[in-house]
């Protein structure tokens, strides 16, 4: 069922986008699930917290007479249930379950399997999806995590459309005031938006500014128009501005060209000009497609033709068509090709991709948010983001063909969906949830100053993870205990050569200084994989993660790591300073990696500078293959750090920024948690301090298990420290350790995940958002 998932979210969008009435909207959402699943019912119940009961709203395959009559109490029926436990309830033979319910003008009766699943939006539960089927075989528990995505994407919609609809039903729209602490408005009105993978909690506002060198033709969709003459002038202006834009480049440069460079443009002035180019994309826009498809369809086809041609010249020449293309395209969208321009209004950034060298060059006041079309949840670019407190959403479909330059957006990362020029109702509720935000984050500067400590009494010590001066202000702000990693490339990949020995010791006494005292753990360069610096020549690589990256670029390039090794002993003779190593993945590194150490220090000893002798040297342990001799490893190191992102990425063979895989990154995959449980109990075997950084320490699930494993040092992006201190403070670790012997023996994340929640919620009353 899989497969479905993304044309069917495609659907719903356009549905609620084209639709000028919500409860056609909503019927044709339920159909459009039915259809494709090849189910014999959809409903949708809505929740009604006063009266603590639920509403049959739509549904396909029902009676339709028995929408709006049949209600139930949360505590009676398989739908209740679902209400109760905020959870999929999947039943084969429902009506021989007690909690059945029969409704004599429903015709549910004949129905032999039930899955129902909860809606929830904001963290609050508004109602339940729920499908049924005449055989036994029709839906299994292998759909419930499909039905559960679609449910957790389309929440959103439904709030929206439920809320237009019932401008006359003070009931459901004081439910959901209710429901959302007031962050809902009594009234929403049509927006188009598009939806994507939501990474904060923050909201954003700005007008859109894409970015030339990330935009491409894999994100351009059909859409249809019905304003002809309108897509075929924009057409027409994007060609004269492409041109426009080779001739003021050509002028710019002339001095510089030679005569084969001249003759190149030339052509791409003459193909520009080619008015059976304009005509074949002209007739492809009179199919009622738009511009940026229509472009994409005969460029394509241009470059197939090039393609199949025996002469090499003109196989080549196919590079020239899609060049073109895409500068016809850009010009389409509206893109800039300047990243050092200052934005003078709130901006957001739209691109296909961005890496975390485009961020730090794009970085400054105006920039409110982030939008991109792929991207990993674990991507550097998105560590950065959510480092410098930047809201941003990837994995968003359809940026090209809905979004233009200068267009209004709002960013909402709590659910990912992003609204373009959206009605003043929409702003309001968005200012208005904003302002709630900043509310809920002041609540949580309480706990800045107290201990993260369980309820019956385990302390754990909570690092941030910085890369930039600033964090470290962000770091005490939030309460950190410690700064548990440094990452010391971020501030040099804007540079255009290495950092000296002084410019990285007066950098790093910075750090220190404005540490307040605070142990910080210093990681050495870890660039390559998506982070790469403009001034080093790199291979050319297949699987640059798998490639020239980190520890082995290090051992390279000696001199350039002695340089950095040395300004960190001449840092640690003022502060507390430890040194951490990334992607150790045998005792070979760590030996020349200690006698560079021994080398540089009889330097600093001959030279009369001080240092630190005894400083703490660590490795991360982010390569599968470090696992099984860690405890050969930890003869030579003081302590080690757990890389969850590169550790999940490399054991689950998953490209943690491919979108198309992104759904088996999982933390509490059983054999993620097998070897991370492995690893602290070899270090406390050897009595080695072991701290966990990554995605997986900023989620609450995995935090529990982990200090069920009896894991003290948990690091993470700053912002995240208060919320995690606020659960850490909630739960037992004993709660944990049961816990954590009952996930070592099952066989998937899914049942990992429902056992975890299950036990929060039975032992503290605790509901994880």
């Amino acid at each position: 069922m899989d497969k479905y998932k993304n044309n069917i979210l495609e659907k719903i969008i356009e549905t609620n986008s084209l639709s000028e009435n919500p409860k056609q909207s909503l019927d044709q959402i339920v159909r459009i699930i039915a259809e494709n699943f090849n189910i014999d019912v959809c409903s949708v119940y809505l929740y009604n917290p006063y009266n603590n009961n639920l509403v049959l709203k739509s549904t396909i395959g029902l009676r339709k007479e028995s929408v709006g009559l049949i209600e139930m109490d949360v505590n009676e029926g398989l739908t209740g249930m679902v209400i109760e436990t905020m959870a999929p309830v999947f039943i084969v033979n429902p009506s021989s379950h007690s909690r059945f319910k029969y409704y004599a003008e429903s015709g549910e009766e004949i129905y032999k399997t039930y899955l129902g699943v909860p809606l929830i939006y904001y963290k609050k539960i508004l109602g339940a999806l729920v499908v049924q089927t005449k055989e036994e075989n029709g839906i299994d528990k292998s759909d419930i995590n499909v039905f559960r995505n679609i449910a957790n994407q389309i929440a959103s919609t439904i709030a929206i459309i439920m809320i237009q609809e019932n401008n006359q039903n003070n009931d459901l729209i004081t439910q959901i005031d209710k429901n959302n602490n007031d962050e809902i408005q009594k009234k929403f009105v049509k927006s188009k938006y598009l939806s994507g993978v939501p990474i904060s909690d923050q909201v954003a506002f700005g007008y859109a500014h894409f970015i030339i060198e990330k935009i491409d033709f894999d994100q351009i969709n059909r859409i249809h128009i019905d304003d002809i003459e309108s897509e075929i002038k924009r057409l027409l202006n994007a060609f004269k501005q492409a041109k426009n834009q080779i001739k003021e480049n050509m002028a710019k440069h002339s001095g510089g060209l030679l005569d084969y460079d001249k003759s190149i443009i030339e052509v791409h002035l003459m193909i520009l000009d080619d008015k059976k180019l304009h005509d074949k994309i002209i007739n492809e826009i009179q199919k009622y497609s738009n511009a940026e498809y229509a472009l994409k369809k005969v460029i394509f086809e241009y470059t197939k033709v090039f393609k199949s041609m025996n002469d090499p010249y003109l196989i080549e020449r196919s590079a020239d068509i899609i060049d073109i293309g895409r500068r016809v395209l850009s010009s389409l969208v509206g893109v800039n090709e300047d990243l050092d321009q200052a934005f003078t209004t709130e901006t957001i950034i739209v691109a296909s991709d961005l890496s975390p060298v485009d961020l730090m060059t794009l970085r400054q006041p105006n920039l409110k948010g982030i939008v991109l079309a792929k991207g990993g949840k674990t991507s550097h670019t998105v560590i950065m983001a959510k480092s410098l407190e930047i809201p941003i959403i990837i994995g968003v479909e359809g940026l090209l063909d809905y979004v233009r330059t200068n267009d209004y957006l709002i960013i909402d990362g709590a659910s990912g969906n992003v609204f373009t020029n959206p009605d003043s109702e929409i702003l309001k509720v968005y200012e208005r949830r904003n302002e709630l935000n900043k509310q809920e984050y002041k609540k949580l500067e309480s706990l800045r100053n107290l201990p993260a400590i369980t309820k019956d009494g385990i302390k754990i010590k909570l690092g941030a993870n910085i890369g930039l001066l600033s964090d470290v202000m962000l770091s005490n702000q939030y309460g950190a205990d410690n700064i548990g990693l440094y990452r010391t490339e971020f501030p040099f990949l804007l540079r255009n050569s290495f950092p000296s020995e002084e410019e990285q010791f007066s950098l790093y006494m910075k750090v220190l200084e404005k540490a307040n005292g605070k142990t910080v753990t210093i990681r050495t360069f870890d660039v390559g994989g998506d982070k790469f610096l403009p001034y080093l020549d790199y291979p050319k690589e297949d699987n640059p993660f798998l490639g020239w990256r980190s520890i082995r670029l290090s051992l390279d390039l000696e001199n350039i790591f002695r340089t950095q090794l040395k300004a960190i002993l001449r840092v640690s003779a003022f502060y507390k300073v430890k040194i951490l190593f990334p992607m150790i993945s045998n005792v070979d590194e760590l030996i020349s990696i200690k006698n560079l150490i021994i080398s540089e220090t009889h330097s600093l000893i001959k030279n009369g500078i001080k240092y630190e002798p005894n400083i703490e040297l660590g490795i991360m342990v982010e390569v599968p293959g470090a696992v099984p001799i860690l405890d050969r490893l930890l003869k030579y190191v003081d302590f080690i750090n757990i890389g969850t992102n590169d550790l999940i990425q490399y054991l689950l063979a998953v490209d943690r920024n491919n979108k198309k895989v992104a759904k088996h990154f999982n933390v509490l995959h059983p054999s993620v948690i097998e070897t991370i449980y492995n690893i602290v109990s070899i270090c406390k075997q050897f009595e080695k301090k072991v701290c966990i950084c990554g995605e997986a320490a900023s989620i609450k699930e995995s935090i529990f298990l982990f200090i069920g494993m009896g894991a003290s040092h948990i690091s993470m992006v700053p912002s995240n420290i208060p919320i995690i201190k606020g659960f850490i403070r909630s739960i037992n670790q004993s709660d944990a350790q049961d816990t954590l012997k009952e996930c070592l023996k099952m066989e998937s994340a899914k049942e990992i995940e429902k056992l975890i929640i299950n036990k929060l919620e039975r032992v503290n009353s605790y509901k994880i958002p």
